[in-house]
């Protein structure tokens, strides 16, 4: 026994070593949780788990401060998952470092922080400064990108996860809601006058017009009845 006892000894906290978790380690609930928002694809190229065996990836690594928060992690299957690492130096570092674009003088790039009333590390959501009913909500990307359609799938993560965050918090705070507009001007043309994307969460309480019918088609007033 003596033998064996400095064989542990010499070895020390390398012992165990093997059974620690990796520096990418992510508990098994948090990786179902993603996994199962992903709808079990992978969230660049689309293959499903039937396919091809699905990582739970770090948008933000780790080694940049990133954290293990939901919004902060992404489903890859193996070939993506190892393109991107393969393409560290050109790809993929140039889209982490993209999530710290921001512009001189926009307005929700320069936010006033104690306006926030939720955020994540891609996301935020504040009160709309001009409401079009009680607590209109408005969730911005903090990446500074004028069109909808030019955010990346985990920004898009984000933006839904607030929203559901906020949908449930107005909910419990004022029972009289019993629905919302969701709504996003892409384009001027659209009625966009903020170039900064930002996700317009209106709530509706029965009553607050005449005639409801037709919701957001309401943009063009003599198409929303039909």
């Amino acid at each position: 026994m003596t033998a064996v006892t400095n064989f542990w000894a010499y070895l020390g906290d390398g012992l165990y070593a093997h059974r620690r978790p990796s520096d990418g380690y992510v508990p098994g609930s948090i990786r179902y949780n993603v996994l199962k928002r992903a709808k079990y694809r992978c969230e660049l190229c689309g293959a499903h788990e039937d396919q091809i065996a699905l990582h739970v990836d770090h948008i933000i690594p780790r080694a940049k401060g990133g954290s293990d928060d939901q919004n902060n992690l992404q489903a890859l299957c193996m070939t993506c998952n190892t393109n991107k690492r393969d393409n560290d130096d050109t790809d993929f570092r140039g889209v982490v470092d993209s999530y710290n674009e921001r512009a001189a003088g926009c307005l929700f790039c320069e936010i006033e922080p104690e306006r926030v009333v939720a955020e994540s590390e891609l996301a935020y959501a504040v009160r709309d400064a001009f409401p079009v009913t009680d607590y209109h909500t408005l969730v911005i990307p903090k990446r500074h990108v004028a069109d909808y359609f030019d955010l990346y799938q985990p920004e898009l993560n984000a933006i839904h996860a607030l929203l559901q965050d906020q949908k449930g918090f107005i909910e419990q705070a004022y029972p009289m809601v019993k629905g919302f507009n969701v709504g996003i001007n892409a384009g001027e043309c659209a009625g966009q006058t903020v170039f900064h994307v930002h996700v317009h969460l209106i709530p509706r309480r029965v009553g607050d017009v005449e005639r409801p019918k037709g919701g957001v088609r309401g943009v063009i007033p003599e198409k929303q009845s039909y």
